[in-house]
């Protein structure tokens, strides 16, 4: 079970602070879209929708985790500094990095687990997703102009054109039931294995963590 809040109340002045656990909302949320995708609801968004929810899922509980750390290593005044560094680490270096953050480099995560490949999935197809971008594309038309006296003639053979254009899959039209089903799956993996014991103070080695190897 993991604390709603962390409370640090100063005894000797007025200033006292909380740092408030919102992230059971999002798996609250994330378990009642996960329960729709299983009763297989269908809707244009849905999978859209659970996705995105999975992405930023499991961006707010590592930066709750970092910040729940930082509070503990360098206290209230001075916690904020170390936190904004480790939070501006890339998304993937942070799911990466984050049990030997925590552990103060005691553990370390275990890359071959499968869920961590799966989250590594879920963090590079949210960021195709959400930041993808169209460029011009070249195209062969079999068209043979000339250009004369400022004038383009076109001496066609044929009344029809015959070319192709490549469409290329939109990466937003991958997501399936089957991936959702699979990424849920990986967070409650994350929650269980990783994020609960962190904010617990319970870290330890399991099918996800493993010792730090020199």
């Amino acid at each position: 079970m993991q604390p709603s809040a962390r409370l640090i109340v100063n005894l000797t002045g007025d200033k006292s602070f909380y740092l408030w656990n919102g992230t059971e909302t999002y798996f609250e949320k994330l378990r009642s879209a996960y329960t729709d995708i299983l009763n297989d609801s269908k809707s244009e968004y849905l999978y859209f929708g659970f996705f995105t929810l999975c992405a930023s899922t499991l961006e707010y509980s590592l930066n709750f985790i970092l910040a729940d750390y930082c509070i503990d290593k360098f206290g209230p005044d001075n916690y904020k500094t170390y936190c904004k560094e480790y939070m501006g680490l890339s998304f993937r270096n942070k799911l990466l990095m984050i049990p030997h953050i925590v552990s103060d480099g005691k553990y370390m995560l275990n890359e071959n687990h499968p869920s961590f490949k799966q989250l590594e999935n879920l963090i590079t197809l949210r960021n195709r997703i959400l930041h993808n971008k169209e460029f011009l594309k070249e195209i062969n038309i079999p068209i043979q102009g000339e250009l004369i006296d400022g004038n383009i003639i076109v001496l066609a053979e044929k009344s029809e054109l015959e070319f192709s254009i490549d469409n290329a899959t939109n990466y937003i039209d991958t997501l399936t039931k089957e991936k959702c089903i699979i990424y849920g799956n990986a967070l409650g993996d994350f929650k269980q294995f990783i994020m609960t014991p962190a904010l617990t103070k319970d870290l330890r080695e399991n099918s996800m963590i493993k010792g730090q190897t020199w």
